[in-house]
Order: C-alpha cells, then sequence, then structure tokens
C-alpha cells in the first residue's frame, strides 16, 4: 500500500523539494499552496500523484477547513513546511506582522497536528520545518525568529503528546537555503559557513525523507540543524584565526 504525505507549501522552495523527493520513494503527496497556484499546479503535472488545495494560513478558519476537507484520509506523514518571512521596522514596529507570521508559522502547524491526529497511523512521523533564526536573535525579523523558536519547543511538545500513539515528531532547522525567500544578503552566508555554500532545497527534503523513515524510528521531538556549520561560527574567532595565518 503506498504511504500518503501531507506536505504544505509545495509550490516552491524547500516544500517542492520535499514533495517530489517523497513522491519519488512512492508517497501520494496531499499538498497545499497559497498564492504559487502555477507553480502547483506545473507540479501536480511533473510528479502525478499529488493533490494540491489552495489555503492562506494567516486565516484560520481556512486552516481548519483545509483540516476538514483531509478527514477521510490516512496518513504516514504530516511535513509542516509553510512558513512567512517579512523584515519588520524596529522603530515603528507593525504587530500584524507578528500576528500574521505566528499565525502561519505556528498556530496553523498546530490546528493541522492536532485537527489530524487520528488520521495519522501508528508508526507515522511529523515534520516541521524550523530555522537556525530561531536558535538566535533576530533584529529585522523577531516574529519570525521567535515563531520558529517557539515551533523548536512545541516539536518537543508534540513529540510528547504523540509519541505514546506511536507516531514521532521531530524538527529540521535549516541554516541559509538557495530558496525565492532569499533576501540581496544571502550571498554572504558562504562565507562565514565551514562548507563554504548554501544549502540545495533537496538536500533539506532528504533530512526529510530520513526523518520519516525507519531509520530514524527513535529520534522523536529532535531538531535537527542542517546548516553546513554555519551556526559553529564566531565570527570575531574566525576572523582572528585568520588574521593569525597571514
Amino acid at each position: 500500500m503506498a504511504k500518503t504525505a501531507l506536505v504544505t507549501g509545495v509550490s516552491r522552495g524547500i516544500g517542492r523539494a520535499i514533495a517530489k523527493k517523497l513522491a519519488s520513494e512512492g508517497y501520494f503527496i496531499h499538498g497545499t499552496y497559497n498564492t504559487g497556484k502555477k507553480e502547483a499546479e506545473e507540479l501536480k503535472k511533473e510528479i502525478k500523484n499529488i493533490e494540491i488545495y489552495q489555503a492562506n494560513f494567516r486565516h484560520r478558519k481556512q486552516t481548519q477547513q483545509l483540516v476538514e476537507k483531509l478527514k477521510e484520509i490516512k496518513f504516514d506523514a504530516l511535513v509542516n513546511n509553510a512558513g512567512v518571512f517579512q523584515l519588520e521596522d524596529f522603530d515603528n514596529y507593525d504587530f500584524e506582522i507578528w500576528d500574521s507570521t505566528f499565525e502561519i508559522n505556528l498556530n496553523a502547524i498546530l490546528v493541522i497536528c492536532l485537527g489530524l491526529k487520528d488520521n495519522i497511523r501508528k508508526g507515522g512521523a511529523i515534520v516541521n520545518i524550523t530555522s537556525t533564526d530561531g536558535m538566535t536573535g533576530s533584529f529585522g525579523g523577531m516574529a519570525y525568529s521567535a515563531s520558529k523558536a517557539a515551533l523548536i519547543n512545541l516539536t518537543k511538545s508534540l513529540g510528547n503528546n504523540f509519541g505514546p500513539k506511536g507516531i514521532r515528531v521531530n524538527a529540521i532547522a535549516p541554516g541559509w537555503v538557495n530558496t525565492d525567500m532569499d533576501t540581496e544578503v544571502v550571498g554572504d552566508a558562504p562565507g562565514l559557513t565551514p562548507l563554504g555554500r548554501n544549502a540545495k532545497p533537496e538536500e533539506i527534503a532528504n533530512v526529510v525523507s530520513f526523518l520519516l523513515s525507519d531509520g530514524a524510528s527513535f529520534a522523536n521531538g529532535a531538531t535537527f540543524v542542517i546548516d553546513g556549520g554555519y551556526t559553529n561560527v564566531d565570527p570575531i574567532m574566525k576572523k582572528e584565526a585568520e588574521l593569525e595565518k597571514k
């Protein structure tokens, strides 16, 4: 019997790579998109074994409506990938950014997990896509960083509650990945990354595949940092070492 996965945010970037990876492994994908209708329809033509749904997770009602549409489906995997990042002005703060970011990046994930908790087969798994930004402070993206930090903690709590049901919950915290969420300074990241480059979306998808597999059968409530070593680096210490070599 083919496995079934829900993957949110499949129209581009990491979500698209995840959908393609899981489809190549025989999963039937139920994928969501918000504004990327054209890209989602192109993906459907490309991988065939996918059904797509439009949902704006900024609106709780739409998230709940999506859950209702999926109530008759049994899932082996939920991959909560959809997210939003908006730059903020600290001196003229817009709390609408804070509220909408938390609704999309955190609240919608809880609504989906709780709404479909009886639809996940024993032995199934959930993977949440968080960020290394959730492990450090921010400047112009406080809502994003705080929501991703909360998701890291929510993953632990979901792991506690789903674990006795035989369902594992883990998270992946990517570092800098070359996607359409990139800002103009992303090109500076490889200089601070020991591997000397940013990740490809497919490399994140590979880790999702692993965490859904039996190979990760005792991983639960954990967050796996996939950043090429970026968060290991203190920029000042790196600079000191470089000056010492001169």
